[in-house]
């Protein structure tokens, strides 16, 4: 199973630290789909056309494949951008 991973948090800058992200990559090895991208300059379009800043703070994602949301999980619990802090978290979707 695909699962995509979205990192979510208060808005990084554009020249923040991806120490140990290139580790992680590494250890994970296959299970690595889609390194990803960050994102940035969201913005949410509604139904009359009307358009605002994205109200939800994903900063980038990842794809990655397992068994199990249990064994993706595993794969996300060491990666660098959970020790940012409290407000940082990591979800995972299954994606078709």
């Amino acid at each position: 199973m695909k699962y995509i991973v979205l990192y979510k948090g208060p808005a990084t800058a554009p020249d923040a630290s991806h120490a140990g992200w290139p580790e992680w990559f590494q250890r994970i090895g296959d299970a690595l789909v889609d390194r990803g991208s960050p994102m940035m300059h969201g913005t949410a379009v509604r139904g009359d056309g009307a358009a605002a800043p994205a109200s939800i703070g994903v900063n980038g994602y990842s794809i990655i494949q397992a068994d199990s949301i249990d064994a993706a999980r595993s794969l996300v619990a060491s990666h660098p951008y959970l020790a940012l802090g409290e407000q940082y978290s990591v979800e995972l979707f299954e994606i078709k």
